[in-house]
């Protein structure tokens, strides 16, 4: 059955009231990322977003792998959507709700990509269940590592998935108008017994954040971060190249993770809202996982920084 955060949320008065589900999953050996990121925006009777996929071979949505990839669809209410347990979204996108926070069966079918994908928790669910430090971008927001096991198709060519990530579900007031937004969002799960994540507020160099939260799984034991910080270097496009990591849990177990991009997509994943993400390799105690690094702007901020930085 439905639990109550695989529903649509009450909302608030605003028309800038969101939700969210995004799960993501890789095929490292093709360097292939797969992106299902349905919202909505109920108080407007809008959702938008879909599914991406990119690889090596583009940065942008004219040249990546797949971009279905919607602004204004019309949405009727959160009874539209909801079909026994599954959530089955105007993008054409099956989420299942196998179990509630724990398992998940995605579906989705084009002509040029198609998966069945089924994501298994590997560790708790970690929320946050406030207004993200001065960007005003969330009232909710979950994160959870878990496994994906199924299949994916690009084209012709059929991928076994079989890998480690996180997927999240986000809801409360997004405005666009949020012209100081800058967040990190850095992450890497090797197994039920290793992984981390930390959602970083950034300063002003541009390239170095504070935590705002985070996780740290170590010998299958789980506990929320204490404190943290992550630094960036760039590439000559401003896509985020590596990132060092030092955070300590409440536990007090220390987090010291080295991540490398190895491939990256610039998407404006809504109007007020640019996001650099690059699937990483990262290393962390004795572990190696493949996660992200992701960057994200409001696009005003982006602009003045990519000047600043001489890139147009």
């Amino acid at each position: 059955m439905l639990g109550e955060d695989e529903r649509l949320h009450p909302v608030g008065a605003g028309d800038d009231w969101f939700e969210s589900w995004w799960f993501a999953f890789y095929v490292p050996e093709r360097l292939l990322t797969v992106y299902v990121y349905p919202w909505f925006r109920p108080n407007l009777g809008l959702c938008g977003g879909g599914v991406i996929a990119w690889d090596e071979r583009g940065i942008e949505s004219r040249a990546i792998v797949h971009h279905d990839y919607a602004w204004s669809l019309r949405f009727g209410g959160a009874d539209t959507i909801v079909e026994g347990d599954a959530i089955v979204t105007p993008q054409g996108i099956r989420i299942d709700c196998l179990a509630p926070a724990e398992r998940y069966r995605l579906r989705y079918e084009r002509p040029g990509l198609a998966f069945d994908v089924e994501f298994e928790a590997s560790g708790g669910a970690s929320r946050i269940n406030t207004l993200v430090a001065e960007a005003d971008i969330f009232k909710g927001h979950i994160d959870q590592p878990g496994r994906y096991r199924g299949w994916v198709r690009v084209g012709d060519d059929r991928h076994v998935v079989d890998c480690h990530c996180v997927r999240d579900r986000s809801w409360g007031p997004r405005g666009d108008d949020a012209t100081g937004m800058h967040i990190g969002y850095y992450h890497a799960t090797a197994s039920d017994k290793d992984a981390f994540l930390i959602f970083t507020h950034a300063g002003e160099d541009g390239d170095s954040s504070t935590m705002i939260s985070g996780y740290l799984i170590r010998d299958g034991i789980q506990a929320q971060l204490a404190e943290g910080r992550a630094r960036i270097t760039r590439g000559s496009d401003l896509s985020p190249a590596t990132c060092v990591i030092d955070a300590t849990d409440r536990e007090g177990r220390v987090l010291h993770a080295e991540g490398r991009g190895l491939t990256s997509v610039a998407l404006l994943v809504q109007p007020g809202m640019f996001n650099w993400s690059s699937l990483a390799e990262w290393r962390f105690g004795e572990a190696f996982a493949y996660g992200e690094l992701q960057d994200t702007w409001h696009p005003d901020a982006y602009r003045v920084f990519a000047r600043a930085r001489g890139v147009r």
